[in-house]
């Protein structure tokens, strides 16, 4: 079952405790389901792919559209290059993490401090 499914069983086995006099379904078997609903939501999350700079690894991409064109151009907003391509966000944050020595997601410069 994917995030979806398992969270619309979920809420189904919910109703169906609330119109019952007793619950009909285990209240821990849908939180297990509930739990296991936000885990595949986020391994759904690093089959997306992402598009980065090949030159800086930057994901900070715009898209120009040019009239009389159906497809704009990607340009990369921090070197202006357009040498793009596409991968999986973890494998593009372990070439990150290769070429400049710290993970994307967990480096100090990214993170606003409180």
């Amino acid at each position: 079952m994917n995030s979806k499914a398992l969270k619309i069983e979920a809420e189904r086995r919910e109703y169906y405790n609330r119109m019952a006099p007793f619950p009909i379904f285990d209240t821990e078997i849908i939180n297990d389901i509930k739990k296991l609903s936000m885990i595949t939501a986020k391994d759904n999350s690093n089959r997306q792919p992402v598009t980065y700079c090949k030159t800086c690894l930057s994901i900070k991409i715009k898209t120009v559209d040019i009239e009389g064109s159906e497809e704009g151009i990607d340009y990369c907003v921090t070197c202006s290059n357009t040498d793009m391509d596409t991968t999986h966000i973890s494998e593009w944050e372990d070439m990150y993490e290769e070429k400049y020595g710290e993970r994307f997601l967990t480096s100090s410069k990214n993170t606003k401090k409180k």
